[in-house]
């Protein structure tokens, strides 16, 4: 289990060039298609929004520097300013020491909490139900309704394969979960669900709430440690399970992992499944930050862990961490008809959605703030479809495009080029459609 005191030497590489607060850092002539999105953009959700120091990421490691150092307290103030940020991961892109910023502001956090500190109102609601037997999920629905949308055969001890569903899917948007489980029947997978499946503790986590966390892991670690695979629809899940339980529990996963999307980018690069069925759309696609920057980042730095020639080896995490960048992308490529046009900020520049790191539950404002900036971009390409695969980011992006059409029809006006036509779309929905 890590800590904050863990993380001292990786803090201390912090110069404050404050390259974290930008997408493109060290592109600064990088051009794009209009002059709003061109070279270096202020690109930090919560430093954006509420402009002081303490928000950007470089007031962030700095605030925990003091904190190490016994220079300022905990107290409830400060962990309001932490709380104000998404843990998209873009300044651990950005950064030339490579810091493991994420890490830093979620161990502070937790070190806050635990100094006394009670956890935000509405993060320690969350926390409270993940811990209570008959939840087990932050959205306080019956631990026993969890896979009532199934209508395949649970607990299978014959399986080799689980779909672990999450909380989302399980509750607020069967929609996926149902796509997943028909995705997974039509490609070959034999897969079962687990009835006794309890969050996966991301939010928890990431809210500074670790001892409820350790609970959640221990059980599902215990629970799924006798299949070959995971398969997941949850981008925050996946990253989760992948990245968070092996460094929380000091152990390897015992099972293997992967996100829907590429188990279907698998079968199309060994040849075993070819999507005939077009999609005759103009389509621009978001990175969650989850799947894509954040398990980037970690391909990234366990190639340069085991390095003994960081010249060279550094060039090949590079070329990792691009080629796992690139993967979403190889499912586009592999649909016909799909037209793709990129925004500005992509990849490990991708701009947040505004809903991780609890900022959603606490901070709904700042959440909705980033996601019309985000579907704002999006409109700027012309697409008609805004193409992700979380369900958090569908989530924020719809309730972003619903706040503009109410707008439209209270003011009359035309927000077309901010995105109040976009039709947001998750993957795996589209997928079901498109695989026969």
């Amino acid at each position: 289990m890590t800590s904050l005191e863990d993380l001292r030497k990786i803090n201390a590489r912090c110069i404050h060039c404050r390259a974290c607060q930008y997408a493109y850092a060290n592109e600064p002539d990088k051009e794009g298609e209009s002059e709003e999105f061109t070279g270096m953009l202020l690109s930090c959700p919560s430093g954006n929004i509420y402009g002081w120091e303490g928000y950007f990421n470089s007031g962030r490691m700095w605030i925990a520097r003091a904190f190490l150092n016994k220079e300022i307290e905990a107290s409830t103030e400060m962990l309001e300013v932490l709380e104000a940020c998404t843990t998209c991961g873009l300044c651990a892109e950005q950064c030339p020491n490579l810091i493991d910023t994420v890490d830093i502001i979620e161990e502070l956090r937790a070190a806050i909490i635990d100094a006394g500190v009670e956890p935000l109102s509405r993060h320690k609601v969350i926390g409270d139900r993940v811990e209570k037997e008959d939840l087990r999920n932050p959205y306080n629905d019956p631990r026993e309704e969890r896979t009532a949308w199934f209508d395949g055969i649970r607990d299978r001890k014959d399986a080799k394969v689980a779909y672990y569903v999450g909380c989302t899917g399980a509750y607020r948007q069967q929609h996926i979960a149902k796509h997943t489980a028909s995705i997974l029947n039509k490609v070959g997978i034999d897969f079962t669900v687990l009835s006794d499946e309890v969050c996966c503790g991301s939010p928890i986590l990431r809210t500074g709430q670790k001892d409820i966390f350790k609970k959640v892991m221990r059980e599902n670690l215990e629970m799924f440690k006798d299949f070959d695979m995971l398969a997941f629809s949850c981008a925050g899940c996946y990253r989760t399970f992948r990245v968070d339980y092996p460094k929380q529990s000091g152990e390897p996963l015992p099972f293997d992992v992967k996100h829907t999307p590429d188990i279907i980018l698998d079968l199309i690069l060994d040849g075993k499944l070819k999507i005939e069925k077009p999609y005759n759309k103009k389509v621009t696609w978001h990175d969650p930050c989850h799947t894509i920057r954040h398990i980037g980042l970690a391909i990234e730095k366990e190639i340069l862990e085991k390095s003994e020639n960081w010249l060279l080896d550094s060039r090949n995490a590079t070329k990792a961490k691009e080629a796992w960048y690139n993967r979403p992308r190889e499912v586009l490529a592999a649909i016909p008809g799909l037209e793709l046009t990129e925004m500005y900020r992509i990849k490990g520049n991708s701009f947040c959605c505004g809903a991780g790191g609890g900022v959603k539950t606490q901070f709904a404002e700042m959440a909705m703030t980033t996601a019309l900036e985000r579907v704002r971009e999006a409109a700027s390409t012309g697409a008609e479809v805004l193409l992700t695969s979380c369900p958090f980011c569908i989530t924020n992006f719809m309730d972003a495009v619903k706040a503009l059409k109410k707008k439209e029809e209270e003011t009359g006006e035309d927000l077309s080029a901010v995105g109040s036509k976009l039709e947001i779309v998750e993957l795996l929905e589209l997928l079901d459609q498109l695989i026969e």
